[in-house]
């Protein structure tokens, strides 16, 4: 609130005077003095440095430019901006990386499973094979060559060796 504002409440006495001569000494306002007498030449020249001071520090006031300003206000969020910028990067480079690797582990994966049925498909043409082979001697030959009766048995799925778990410590 300014000092010559008119609307101020709940101020002492002493102030509202004191404010009262400040202003009819430095010629502001309608000379409202409690005292009829005139100013001293002391109170004069007091009045007239305060004036001189006023002035001369409005006028060597030094106005900030803006751009300075907003660039001092900006700083911290272009720095948070750039420090998202990196993380956002890395965390790309490292999904990225992540794809390429499971992409290989997919093209692997599917390698090794043509493979699998390459290896199944040739061991059921062989058992083919033989089974056609077991019949054409069976038809062709005599039964003295052939004392007993083969039937094809298919190989039950083998049980590696490190499949199982150790359940019980031998004492």
């Amino acid at each position: 609130m300014s000092w010559s504002d008119p609307a101020r409440r709940f101020e002492p006495a002493e102030d509202v005077q004191l404010r009262a001569e400040l202003r009819d000494l430095l010629g502001l306002g309608p000379a409202v003095a409690t005292k009829a007498t005139e100013p001293t030449v002391e109170l004069r020249a007091l009045a007239d440095d305060l004036r001189r001071e006023a002035q001369r520090r409005s006028r060597t006031e030094r106005k900030r430019p803006t751009w300075g300003l907003l660039a001092a206000a900006a700083l911290p969020l272009l720095v948070t901006l750039a420090g998202l910028g990196t993380w956002g990067f890395q965390q790309k480079q490292r999904a990225d990386g992540l794809a390429a690797q499971a992409q290989r582990q997919e093209q692997e994966l599917t390698r090794l499973a043509s493979t699998h049925a390459m290896e199944v498909a040739r061991e059921r043409q062989a058992k083919e094979e033989a089974q056609q082979q077991l019949q054409l001697v069976a038809r062709k030959g005599d039964r003295k060559a052939e004392p007993y009766l083969v039937i094809p048995v298919e190989k039950p799925f083998r049980v590696m060796g490190d499949d199982y778990q150790r359940v019980k410590q031998k004492p």
